[in-house]
């Protein structure tokens, strides 16, 4: 075994010789061989192990294990305690979960001095991973199981199997603790490890190494796949100041659409159930919605639009002066309406008679059945048939604002003002609002 790891590490990290590592020790079997290998070749390398303090006594016993392992000579040994249990209280997550955030946050934190940090997952523990994810639902990429290399961490014992790390202990006589939660059936893990993977060797007895093979064959076709999507991202996405559009008809002519939308709309919160419906809605009227955690996803005339989720406020926003109006981004002036004034022509600017204009005002977001009096009219019209004429698209209208004076429309905000409270005549002052 000891120089298939060799190779093995020299393949994830062909610096081995020079490099700096970070080992994460549990004190378990697995661990304790990885620290073992690494001394017996000389590399440089230091130890850190977490204490989650969730089996008593057997958690500290673990930590002054590796505190003393007799193989380690000059290197350090980093220990981090945690009060894991009130921490998954908080969080809500599964003990298992949280145990694993904080182990790599602070692998993260402590190993930026270092080149790599190392793993000791092995063969068996990537088919237990790659068989929880298939009860659970997974597509390719969970088929994939552990990756050997994940930026600066690396794994390499994830070729060798159990039966081949258990014959290195013995031929070695290399001590290590029994961690008794995994003696259990509590978790899932355990269940595979203890009674589907024996059955499975039963009637396969090389089912390990021939799992490992397949795992990394679907890696090399994830690859391959991850790939092609990208080449469909780039035909099919149109980023805009954080707008992402999808062409509707270039889905239709598609036999793959159901697995193309679901690789673009993933990474957004969409699940499979999400891109099942949002396909069913291609020949409805335009405005049907879905919502994901982050973000919202509008079916519009020809385009799926997609962008993230705004905070809003409906009752919108109480301004009790004009200077107020600066807090909120507008750049206020008062100008003096006499032979010299000049109007400046912009949809960001509006000009407002300083008379006509009552407090408090409101920032709010428009409404089914607002009016106003669009600059240069006498007649009211609905916003909503303003916004179809300037053909806006459905997101593009929850974004917008409205300056009110009362129940009154001041400004539909860098679109169009409202003719009530235009300058006139008798205007002697103003006020210039800019976004």
């Amino acid at each position: 075994m000891k120089e298939q790891f060799y190779q093995e590490l020299l393949f994830l990290a062909p610096d081995a010789e020079s490099a700096h590592f970070l080992l994460a020790v549990s004190g378990g079997r697995d661990s304790v061989v990885l620290a073992h290998l690494f001394a017996n070749y000389g590399l440089n390398f230091d130890v850190a192990h977490c204490n989650f303090h969730l089996r008593g006594g057997e958690s500290n016993k673990e930590m002054f294990f590796v505190q003393n392992l007799p193989f380690l000579t000059t290197q350090k040994v980093f220990v981090k305690e945690f009060n894991t249990m009130a921490i998954q209280q908080k969080s809500g997550k599964s003990i298992e979960m949280v145990a694993r955030e904080l182990r790599y946050q602070w692998f993260e934190e402590i190993g930026e001095n270092y080149d790599y940090i190392v793993t000791a997952h092995h063969a068996n523990d990537n088919t237990e991973t790659v068989l929880m994810n298939l009860l659970r639902g997974t597509g390719l990429r969970g088929m994939c199981g552990i990756p050997q290399k994940n930026g600066k961490i690396i794994r390499p014992l994830l070729r060798f199997s159990n039966s081949v790390i258990e014959r290195y202990v013995r031929e070695q006589e290399i001590d290590f603790c029994i961690d008794s939660s995994n003696l259990t059936d509590e978790f899932l893990r355990n269940k595979i490890r203890h009674h589907v993977i024996p059955e499975l060797e039963k009637i396969n007895p090389n089912f390990i190494e021939i799992f490992s093979k397949n795992s990394n064959l679907f890696l090399q076709q994830t690859k391959f796949f991850d790939a092609q999507v990208q080449q469909y991202k780039k035909q099919l996405l149109k980023e805009t100041e954080g707008r992402i559009s999808i062409p509707i008809d270039a889905l239709k002519d598609d036999e793959n659409r159901s697995l193309i939308l679901y690789e673009i709309l993933n990474p957004f919160g969409f699940n499979a159930d999400d891109v099942e419906n949002i396909l069913k809605s291609i020949d409805a009227t335009p405005g049907k919605q879905f919502l994901s955690d982050t973000h919202i996803l509008i079916k519009d005339r020809t385009h799926f639009i997609i962008e993230k989720k705004e905070e809003k406020n409906d009752e919108g926003i109480i301004i009790n002066s004009i200077e107020e109006l600066e807090k909120y981004g507008f750049l206020v002036e008062k100008i003096s309406c006499d032979s010299n004034f000049k109007l400046l022509k912009s949809p960001n600017v509006i000009y407002v008679d300083t008379k006509k204009l009552i407090f408090p005002l409101t920032i709010r977001n428009w409404k089914k059945g607002d009016y106003f009096y669009p600059f240069g009219m006498k007649t009211k019209k609905k916003l909503s048939d303003f916004f179809t004429d300037l053909k806006v698209d459905l997101l593009e209208k929850q974004k917008i604002r409205l300056l009110c004076s009362g129940n009154q429309i001041v400004w539909i905000i860098n679109y169009r003002a409202d003719d009530r409270f235009r300058i006139d005549e008798k205007t002697e002052f103003c006020y210039s609002l800019t976004t």
